[in-house]
């Protein structure tokens, strides 16, 4: 009896142990899913017909001896993100029919695999071995002529191998085991650490079919004056090519396309194959091209050419635009470089291309500095020039020109974003349009926007003219082109002064229009013509100044996000929160508030209960900074948490306005009855307020003293004196009272600061660096908001951020009045000022 209840007893356990090794991975039908499990060996109580098992992101070391024999059936096995250092030789025993085995982001040494390491993996199709080097210290030597032979008798059973991602160390040798490898298509060499490469590097891939090569990021190869030309030719098969970010330099790059040439491939990518800090004398960053350069490039039919960020300065003829087989470019991608076509013999071969490239979808020439706009020059003082009348500041100007450009039938996206030209545009004719559905024009340097026309047809979806100064184009033809793109983008395009000047750049928005991004313009309104954009879901009014949630959009019904980071919203009232509401109905709508500091008040209550309890997806888990009166900054969340003990005197403070009301004449009606019984020592200081105030109402007429007062630190000083108020002073006749001109010596500071406050009707803070650390700033920042709400004084209060000082540098203390605020960032550049000035004046009235 007791050996069979010792029996059942063992079982039992057994059969515990093995339930609650099992559940410590997910199994889902026939995948167990074991990451992120802190596991340190390989689980062996999971079902035995499981076809994969994810160990990703664990603690295991080591792979021993027949460990899967379990789990014959795997076809997919993960380890990445282990500590693998160690492969037994019969590590991968019974996975005869495993097809992908992922082993990336270990610690394993590509020289030392055991012989018979993956003999068992006679079906292997996918091998991820790539991440296991460590990559040396910027402080390690490196590149010191050692060679590394791969396991090449290990990698040699993995005949039906497709996908190979590896390492490649700083001077490989890949032995005869290679050979074997004929079905191999992709071979990827991630943490790429080669220091040189030869013809006889990769000469044992030459029986393999390898369609797509990635030998990109080989950021520690050695420069060198020259490069042998066929040290990809084992890999003549390839039609995807991925050199981007090797700096092998552009000239040599183009040296490798040997063994490509007169074929067809998909891809070739050059992205910043140079690099400055890496060239010598005789390659040196930047680059002239030449017909020497492209002559393998020239001969290969290509659909998708990369080659920006190579520093090309200049393009000889006959080079960069000539090409034996145009008709196969399907993308081009020039950006990032620094050469122009504004010689006549490369403008003739750029219009030659364009004609040829029938099947062109995309160009982009993007973040090119050209030549600076409105360029002046100086001379030495006294210099002997020839002309005495040419003066010694002088600036260079162009005459508008008009261009007709034929572009290629198929072209859908063109990218002309960060181009610095000098040039002058009066109108842009532009052809072969019927395809053209994305035009990016975001931060070219224009000097005169021009007219853009569509005479054949305008079918754009998406429009990107962010960076260039709206009122550039308000009043011209190319705003029609915006009547039926789907997206605009419109991001720091200066639209509040567009608005000031009575202009609406929305007016041609229609109905087709889906999304808008109009972030960083200092807007503080909408007009109302922008709702009828019905059909819009995405909004991005991000980066703005809106005080009030803009009432136009509570017409727009179809909206999916609405993005209001980063404005200065105080609250929205109960009419927008319904109509949020009405919206998450239809559209799932997401309210995006990050960065506005909510004001926590009586009459902000049901605002901030409504963030926790409105199903409207909002951000940041629907926490938010709020101010009290006091200036005391919390969290929305923490608020509402303690709704009833931080809003209890709310009622009270309504039961004493009903007591106000009471007041006659001199003396005051007490009006007391059992319902407010409990608030009668409230009510007598309040009373006692009034009769010391002797109940008097300023009201809005006053006549003061000064126009503006400024408040400012050390050092602002210079700038104040010699630059703000000569203008306001003598320019626009206006009085300011100045504490270091104008404060009465021998007099309390802190009483003339209120008295002088008091009699002003505007108030100025110069933020700058030495504010933010005055104590005396603080004290001015409290005295402007008791003069803002408590003697409820109409003054304006205009905050100037000067000297690198931006919206988050402005005093938290300012945040509870921020719709009273007026903000303007004062640029650090002298010579363009004239908008803040014109801001400024208008501001002051």
């Amino acid at each position: 009896m007791d050996g069979r209840l010792y029996l059942i007893v063992t079982v039992t356990f057994y059969m515990i142990v093995n339930l609650a090794f099992a559940q410590v991975c997910d199994l889902r039908g026939l995948f167990a899913n074991c990451s992120k499990r802190d596991l340190s060996n390989i689980p062996q109580n999971l079902p035995k017909n499981i076809t994969e098992l994810d160990l990703s992101e664990n603690f295991i070391t080591e792979i021993g001896a027949k460990t899967f024999n379990r789990y014959r059936k795997l076809i997919h096995l993960n380890l990445a993100n282990n500590k693998i250092n160690s492969l037994n030789s019969d590590a991968f025993s019974g996975l005869n029919e495993t097809k992908v085995l992922i082993l990336t982001e270990n610690r394993l040494d590509h020289t030392k695999y055991p012989n018979n390491v993956f003999r068992p993996l006679k079906n292997l199709q996918e091998l991820y071995l790539n991440r296991n080097m460590r990559k040396p210290s910027p402080f390690e030597p490196f590149c010191h002529g050692k060679p590394c032979r791969y396991s090449d008798k290990a990698f040699s059973w993995l005949v039906n191998l497709n996908v190979l991602s590896i390492d490649l160390c700083e001077n490989p040798e890949f032995g005869d085991g290679f050979l074997n490898m004929k079905n191999l298509q992709k071979l990827t060499f991630d943490y790429c650490l080669v220091c040189e490469l030869s013809n006889k590097t990769f000469s044992n891939f030459k029986y393999s079919n390898v369609k797509v090569l990635s030998l990109s990021r080989c950021e520690l190869y050695k420069m060198s004056a020259s490069i042998e030309a066929g040290i990809l030719n084992p890999f003549s098969n390839v039609t995807s090519l991925d050199l981007s970010n090797s700096y092998f330099s552009l000239k040599h790059a183009l040296k490798l396309l040997f063994p490509f040439r007169n074929k067809t491939m998909d891809i070739i990518n050059f992205h910043r194959v140079s690099r400055g800090s890496r060239t010598i004398p005789e390659n040196p960053f930047k680059i002239v091209i030449t017909s020497d350069m492209m002559q393998y490039l020239k001969t290969i039919c290509v659909k998708t050419i990369i080659l920006s960020y190579n520093g090309i300065v200049d393009v000889k003829p006959n080079s960069l635009f000539v090409h034996d087989h145009p008709q196969c470019f399907e993308n081009i991608i020039m950006s990032a470089n620094s050469f122009s076509v504004e010689y006549n013999i490369q403008y003739m071969e750029v219009l030659k291309l364009a004609n040829a490239v029938k099947n062109l979808r995309l160009f982009d020439y993007s973040y090119v500095p050209l030549q600076f706009s409105d360029m002046q020059f100086i001379l030495p003082p006294n210099s002997m020039i020839v002309n005495n009348h040419f003066p010694s500041l002088y600036t260079e100007t162009k005459h508008p020109t008009n261009m007709t450009f034929k572009l290629p039938p198929k072209l859908e996206m063109l990218r002309f974003s960060y181009v610095m030209t000098g040039s002058r545009l009066f109108s842009l004719i532009l052809k072969n349009t019927q395809a053209l559905k994305y035009l990016d024009l975001s931060h070219f340097a224009f000097q005169e926007f021009p007219d853009i026309f569509m005479p054949e047809g305008n079918v754009l979806e998406h429009v990107d003219f962010s960076g260039i100064d709206s009122r550039l184009y308000v009043d011209k033809g190319v705003i029609e082109l915006m009547r039926d793109v789907k997206t605009i983008l419109l991001r720091d395009a200066n639209l509040d002064l567009t608005f000031r000047e009575r202009k609406n750049v929305f007016k041609y928005f229609g109905n087709s229009t889906t999304s808008i991004d109009i972030s960083y313009n200092h807007l503080v309104t909408l007009p109302r013509t922008f709702g009828v954009i019905s059909n819009l879901e995405h909004l991005n009014l991000s980066f703005n100044s809106f005080r009030n949630f803009p009432e136009s959009l509570t017409s727009l019904y179809n909206l999916k996000i609405v993005d209001l980071r980063f404005n200065q919203l105080l609250t929205l009232n109960k009419m927008v929160t319904q109509w949020a509401d009405n919206v998450f109905q239809k559209t799932n709508l997401s309210l995006l508030l990050k960065g506005n500091e909510f004001a926590c008040s009586c009459e902000n209550r049901d605002f901030l209960k409504w963030l926790t309890q409105t199903k409207v997806l909002l951000d940041t888990n629907r926490t938010y900074y709020c101010q009290f009166a006091n200036g005391t900054r919390t969290t929305t969340r923490f608020v509402v948490e303690r709704f009833h003990e931080t809003f209890s005197d709310c009622d009270a403070i309504a039961w004493l306005r009903i007591g106000v009301i009471c007041i006659v004449s001199s003396f005051v009606i007490i009006c007391l009855s059992a319902v407010i019984y409990q608030f009668r020592w409230r009510m007598a200081y309040f009373f006692y307020r009034k009769l010391k105030m002797n109940y008097s109402i300023e009201s809005d007429d006053v006549e003061f003293q000064y126009d503006i007062f400024v408040a400012y630190a050390y050092d602002c000083c210079e700038w104040l004196i010699g630059t703000l108020l000569p203008i306001i002073e003598e320019e626009w006749k206006l009085s300011v009272c100045v504490k270091d001109r104008d404060f009465p010596v021998g007099v309390d500071r802190a009483d003339t600061v209120i008295n002088s406050m008091r009699n002003s009707k505007f108030i100025i803070f110069l933020i700058t660096p030495g504010f933010i650390k005055r104590k005396w700033g603080k004290f001015e920042i409290e005295m402007a908001k008791y003069e803002m709400f408590e003697q409820r004084k109409q003054k304006r209060i205009i905050v100037i951020m000067k000297d690198g000082t931006s919206k988050e540098d402005v005093p938290i203390e300012f945040s509870i009045m921020w719709k009273d605020v007026i903000m303007i960032e004062w640029p650090g550049d002298d010579m363009n000022t004239e908008n803040v000035w014109y801001d400024l004046k208008l501001q002051l009235g």
